[in-house]
């Protein structure tokens, strides 16, 4: 039996546990079914899930387990991707282990891992997430560090995998590169900087306005734009840089915003992106003058030593000394910074280093064209991608100089040839194994390890081929065969916005170059999680909400709602309200079922009747309508029209509704219409217990196990099979006797609320008249009588005679009071013993006019307030319209 309360936090660990003592979710391959592999975001191993993980993820659930109950052979396999700057930093710091120790470093940032691996798994399992537990990856898995190598193999035997010099973000403060996901943009105060720089020949200026005065010593041109006519004069020309007395050209070039500063910028290698860009267009020379520590260097002459900050001040002086810092004006700019590493910020430096890429330009093309084959949900979410491959500058930068991260698997010999890991070796890390062969076979030469590791995303950008075993199929492994044969290319990729630029271009390209083929059929796009103010989520704005802050207070499912109602791929604001209307919903949901418990007890649906009786059918027909919305809602991964449309129809038409109309049905002594009753409540709430399975999980288990399973017989609700609608159920004819019934209860409750009667207080006499609606109206007789009461019920065709009566006529004191004050009781006197006169001239149109102690009063209809009432046959009844009926109240 249900227990009387519904307790989150008694029900959801109780059958977490059950799940996964019992396996339900156990992969096995049957290629008998259809496969539906999910290509998983691996989450950074921070230690902690937060609400954008939550969202994303509980979308995954719900799909994975909508497909098993759609008969298909769902493979859900959830990875940690382990590799990262913060666990090196939380060594470091917690730890006091310096990465000069790499071996205890490396031993150091595996334990950390797994502890965090720990605690977000049991997070995952906290939210009812269904995954196969037992195929959990890790991309620092040595088996994950092979595969990851074996594919960089592949790509450098195809002619794809090169070394070469280029800028990388690096953070002074953390001294290490960076991907282009840990840096961001932040708003600041700062300074734009007016300088003017002579022309070599003697001609004149060309002023610059810069932000960063301090990149001088590495200034390399100057750009305008082609069409700016105030320097058509000077392109070609060169300027001499003060201080430094170094010429360097002015050229013309399209990217410069004209509307900018001065319109002329330096290009200065590198002080952001566009100096890269502009760099490598023109083959520009590079000079460095920022060390790894974000000091100067010698290139800087008399500010060698001095932090950026210090150098920009001082520059900034001498040149306004030599009269060529002729303004300064305060700007609010952004400013690149190590964003992801909350307690660094420092401000990103670009400084070239040789590194390790992967021709990614040359296959623009062919990136977009099959990432066109792929079903995007939002379909314009394609264009996101299509817009990053053709702006891409250079080519893909996949080498990191940090500790802990999969090793790039090649030596390299001071003539620079390349000698690769044999693949029996794999995986390999050169910085403690010996290579392949004792010399550089090309030339003799010692060969040195690649010290360098991998960029995250090259570890992240196989999961399709990680989850469907491709790297054991290619080794001949002849279940792996079948494993990939059948779950690829992977049914589904569920990210979000952030990382289309990222994971899922890197993905469809790695996959593409590896098997030919795309890596998913379906691609799923959510937005970002907002704060409650709807501002991003940010410690800074003391708006984050914590997942363990939610779920204590109102259970796991009530959070996956809120996580359901969110539109796909826009932002979502986390809101307390929607989580607290939410779980009073689960509490709804669960009053339902206990009622409905004592009254199914004994029911079989074997002997559920044929005939129904009107709002049975009329809530089945409604049922049925939403399981097919709720089907073509799934299919094409939306969930949150179903899930408002299902909340909708289970609080108002079931709870409020049906329920109460049936209840003296389920009550009375008609055992044929009881028994229908319980046929068509039965078959109502197996299949919402069905509909809401996939969404709370939790809940419908507890449901079923009391209601349902001895006569189901199966282990769990999750291995029950997805409703399905019969067209045959879908009436229209009795979904409008049943809006009726909804209509005619709804105006009768609120008579009996208006009058302070409790909802099952007897009436003595209610008749309905109506003309288009009577056949409907007598159908339903018996359901309205006994849900509201009614001792006498009068169903009559035609309309009403009604008269109705002015029987009382008050001042309307906003406007009489104020002109005769002291005089408004007597005029209240006048007005009551005077009504049928009053309200005669009143009604046409004309001013009543009388006197009162003397004094002339004049009324017109504004300022009085007429009580009406109406008659039927002489006596006072009030009236409700609902429709062409007319129902009333003796």
């Amino acid at each position: 039996m249900l227990p009387k309360n519904y307790d989150p936090n008694e029900i959801e660990p109780k059958w977490q546990k059950f799940w996964l003592d019992e396996k339900i979710y156990k992969y096995e391959l049957d290629e008998k079914r259809p496969a539906y592999a999910i290509d998983t975001p691996p989450p950074f191993t921070s230690g902690t899930l937060h609400l954008g993980h939550v969202l994303s993820h509980t979308w995954i659930d719900i799909i994975a387990r909508y497909k098993r109950m759609t008969g298909y052979n769902v493979l859900f396999r959830q990875g940690f991707d382990n590799h990262g700057l913060p666990t090196e930093l939380k060594v470091e710091k917690e730890f006091k282990i310096s990465k000069d120790q790499p071996e205890l470093f490396l031993q150091k940032c595996i334990e950390w891992t797994w502890q965090a691996i720990e605690a977000m798994r049991n997070q995952f399992i906290r939210i009812g997430y269904s995954a196969d537990w037992d195929l959990e990856y890790h991309t620092m898995d040595n088996w994950y560090k092979a595969a990851v190598q074996k594919s960089l193999l592949e790509f450098y035997r195809k002619g794809l995998l090169y070394q070469a010099e280029h800028p990388v973000y690096w953070c002074p403060r953390c001294r290490t590169s960076l991907a282009k996901a840990e840096v961001g943009y932040v708003e600041e105060e700062g300074f734009l900087y007016y300088i003017k720089l002579p022309l070599a020949d003697g001609s004149g200026y060309v002023p610059i306005a810069t932000t960063r005065p301090e990149l001088m010593p590495a200034c390399v041109a100057v750009f305008v734009h082609p069409d700016d006519e105030r320097y058509k004069n000077v392109v070609g020309k060169k300027v001499k840089l003060p201080i430094f007395e170094r010429e360097v050209p002015v050229l013309a070039d399209e990217d410069v915003d004209p509307t900018f500063g001065t319109g002329a910028v330096y290009n200065c290698t590198y002080g952001d992106e566009q100096d890269i860009v502009w760099q490598k267009r023109y083959n520009l020379p590079v000079i460095i003058a920022i060390n790894e520590d974000g000091t100067l260097n010698e290139n800087a002459g008399p500010y060698r030593g001095l932090k950026t900050d210090e150098a920009r001040k001082k520059i900034a002086e001498d040149l306004e000394r030599m009269g060529l810092l002729y303004d300064r004006k305060k700007v609010h700019h952004r400013v690149l910074r190590h964003t992801e590493r909350s307690s660094c910020m420092a401000p990103i430096e670009l400084l070239p280093k040789k590194q390790w890429f992967i021709k990614v330009r040359d296959f623009t093309d062919e990136i977009v064209r099959v990432a066109g084959r792929i079903n995007w949900y939002p379909g314009d979410m394609f264009l996101r991608l299509k817009d990053w491959a053709e702006s891409m500058d250079w080519d893909w930068v996949i080498s990191r100089q940090r500790v802990f991260g999969t090793p790039i698997p090649f030596w390299v010999c001071r003539n620079g040839h390349v000698v690769p890991a044999r693949e029996e070796d794999l995986p390999v890390d050169p910085r403690f194994d010996r290579p392949p062969v004792e010399r550089c076979p090309v030339c003799g030469a010692e060969l040195e390890p690649v010290t360098d590791v991998l960029d995250c995303w090259v570890d992240s950008s196989i999961t399709p081929l990680i989850i469907s075993r491709w790297h054991e199929a290619i080794k001949g492994d002849k279940e792996a065969k079948r494993w990939f044969e059948h779950n690829f290319p992977t049914a589904l990729r569920p990210q979000g916005t952030d990382i289309i630029r990222t994971w899922a271009f890197y993905t469809i390209f790695r996959t593409w170059v590896l098997t030919g083929e795309k890596p998913w059929r379906d691609i799923i796009i959510n937005g970002m999680v907002a704060g409650p103010d709807g501002r991003k989520m940010s410690k800074s704005y003391g708006n984050v909400v914590a997942p363990d802050e939610v779920i204590p207070k109102y259970g796991a499912d009530a959070l996956r709602l809120w996580t359901a109602l969110a539109p796909p791929g826009e932002d979502h604001p986390f809101k307390w309200e929607t989580v607290d209307y939410n779980y009073r919903f689960l509490q709804k949901v669960w009053n339902i079922y206990r009622f409905a418990e004592g009254h199914l007890e004994d029911f079989d649906p074997a002997n559920a009747p044929s005939e129904l009786e009107p709002l049975d059918r009329w809530i089945l027909s409604r049922l049925h309508r939403l399981i097919k919305f709720a089907t073509e809602e799934m299919e094409k991964y939306r969930f949150n029209l179903l899930t408002r449309e299902l909340m909708t129809f289970i609080w108002h038409e079931v709870a409020d509704d049906y329920i109460e109309m049936i209840k003296h049905r389920l009550y009375g002594n008609n055992e044929e219409s009881k028994l229908r009753a319980k046929a068509a409540l039965y078959e109502l709430l197996y299949n919402i217990m069905l509909l809401l399975a996939p969404l709370t999980p939790h809940i419908t288990e507890e449901l079923y196990q009391n209601l349902f399973r001895g006569r189901i017989g199966a282990r769990s609700v999750h291995l029950l099979e997805w409703p399905k609608y019969d067209e045959g159920k879908i009436d229209e004819n009795a979904e409008k006797l049943g809006e009726l019934a909804r209509e005619i209860v709804g105006a009768m409750r609120r008579y009996k609320n208006s009058h302070g009667l409790a909802l099952n207080a007897r009436l003595k006499h209610v008749a309905i008249y109506a003309t288009e609606s009577y056949e409907r109206l007598k159908a339903i007789e018996g359901d309205i009588k006994g849900t509201m009461n009614i001792e006498r019920l009068d169903i009559i065709k035609g309309e009403p005679e009604l008269e109705e009566r002015i029987i009382e006529i008050k001042p309307n004191f906003g406007t009489v009071g104020p002109r005769y004050g002291r005089l408004v009781p007597k005029i209240t006197a006048y007005l009551r013993e005077n009504a049928e006169e009053v309200a005669k001239a009143l009604k046409a149109g004309e001013k009543v006019e009388f006197e009162v102690e003397g004094q002339k009063v004049e009324l017109s209809r504004d300022d009085v307030v007429l009580r009406k009432a109406v008659f039927s046959g002489g006596e006072e009844v009030e009236t409700a319209v609902v429709g062409d009926a007319v129902v009333l109240f003796f």
